[in-house]
């Protein structure tokens, strides 16, 4: 009897030191936790912060790469280039006046009136270009549990002409309406980050004094072969003025000349220009001619956001040409020599095309231009055999020696040069126009 009396209060003893210890253990848990309540709120914090810095990288990001969309060539629905049947997002999604470079967004749904949004999943930005006004709700990813990120864009207006504002919208949740129409309560359950970026956008010209003239030729003009060059400007703005050349007057067809009603012909010429020769000598590394027109220098004229460099190497460039316009580039740039010999027609009057090349040209055949051909070096035009109509509807200009040789046409529109000057160009930052706007 007294060995299990003994055994009872020696367990009795251990399930009571059992229960101090517990206790023990929870009071230096709640110490320790009262103790590091400071780690924890911290950890709450950068959890909050990775958010918010995930968000604002966002907006930046969806900034930039409508910037590269203003200056990249046609899209289709889902923000990618291609080769024909797209449209420049540009074209898209902003009004752009021809006349005043006056910019407004073709967006007019609700507030903030989101034109596009990506998301940015681990195989890349998964993006979406719909028409103006056609967005609907950007729907939701998951991966793996993990944060994918999103990013609307907005464009709005400014009191500048020629420049607008693209506003980015950065949000932690994979779908950008939930942050963007999405309340402050619904954010924060789903513990999701909005950042705001505003941006001003200006527009570069890519022809910012374009010439008068449907011809202007710095050195000597030559005239050859039946049917002669066609040269006609009815347009009293630019008094009707048919050609400029720094070089003497060659044999025209007076019959191929058309200026404004009631002036003669003579009198819209100007030949042996004296200043029109001299711009740009050896000193000035035989620029200034070009920037007259252009507004720089050519080296620098390669870096215009827009610009892309068509490859000519060897034979007709015109189907290399072609291909590039109908990818939706507007400002061509061929380093060297370019010939072209096939009947292609390059840009249309109401998106008229700029080629520049530096060296010289070769065209042969009835090709037709609508746009503006820049010549550093000689230009030698043939159409003879009665191959068709060769014309360029725009401008042209050359800063060697001219060759005309058969029968072609030279038509000055004045719609071509505003198109020029105020809607085909690139776009860049204006300096000191962005505002951070407060991350949410």
């Amino acid at each position: 009897m007294k060995r299990s009396f003994m055994s009872r209060e020696q367990r009795q003893r251990g399930a009571a030191t059992l229960v101090v210890v517990m206790v023990l253990f929870l009071v230096m848990a709640l110490l320790a936790a009262y103790a590091n309540r400071s780690l924890m709120f911290e950890q709450r914090i950068s959890g909050s912060y990775y958010r918010a810095s995930m968000a604002q990288e966002l907006a930046e990001g969806g900034v930039e790469w409508t910037l590269a969309m203003l200056n990249g060539a046609a899209l289709d629905d889902d923000c990618k280039p291609v080769a024909t049947g797209g449209t420049r997002f540009v074209d898209k999604y902003l009004n752009v006046s021809a006349a005043d470079r006056a910019t407004t967004s073709k967006v007019t749904t609700a507030l903030p009136g989101l034109a596009v949004d990506c998301s940015a999943t681990g195989a890349g930005l998964v993006c979406r270009c719909p028409a103006a006004n056609a967005r609907t709700t950007q729907p939701g990813t998951a991966v793996n549990g993990e944060l994918v990120p999103s990013f609307g864009l907005a464009l709005g207006t400014n009191t500048h002409y020629g420049s607008f504002q693209v506003i980015g919208y950065g949000c932690t949740d994979s779908s950008v309406d939930n942050c963007v129409f999405g309340d402050q309560e619904a954010r924060s359950q789903k513990a999701a980050a909005m950042s705001l970026q505003k941006v001003s956008i200006g527009f570069v010209g890519a022809v910012p004094s374009s010439p008068a003239a449907p011809l202007t030729v710095k050195g000597v003009l030559t005239t050859l072969g039946a049917g002669g060059l066609g040269l006609h400007n009815t347009d009293p703005r630019s008094a009707g003025l048919l050609v400029v050349s720094g070089g003497g007057a060659p044999a025209l067809n007076e019959d191929r000349l058309d200026s404004v009603p009631g002036t003669p012909s003579s009198q819209a010429r100007v030949f042996d220009d004296v200043y029109l020769h001299s711009l740009g000598n050896n000193t000035q590394d035989n620029t200034k001619f070009f920037r007259n027109f252009m507004g720089m220098a050519p080296s620098r004229y390669r870096n215009h956001p827009a610009a892309y460099e068509v490859a000519c190497a060897g034979g007709s460039c015109g189907t290399q040409l072609l291909a590039a316009y109908d990818a939706g580039q507007r400002i061509l740039i061929v380093r060297g020599a370019m010939a072209v010999d096939s009947n292609v027609t390059l840009g249309t009057v109401a998106a008229p095309v700029l080629i520049v090349v530096e060296g010289d040209v070769d065209i042969a055949g009835p090709m037709q231009l609508n746009g503006m051909l820049v010549v550093l070096g000689d230009l030698r035009w043939a159409n003879g055999g009665g191959g068709g109509v060769s014309q360029v509807t725009g401008m042209v200009v050359v800063q060697g020696d001219m060759v005309a040789d058969g029968r072609m046409d030279i038509v000055y529109r004045q719609s071509v040069a505003s198109e020029l000057r105020n809607r085909v160009g690139s776009y860049a930052r204006v300096s000191g126009g962005w505002i951070d706007e407060d991350t949410k």
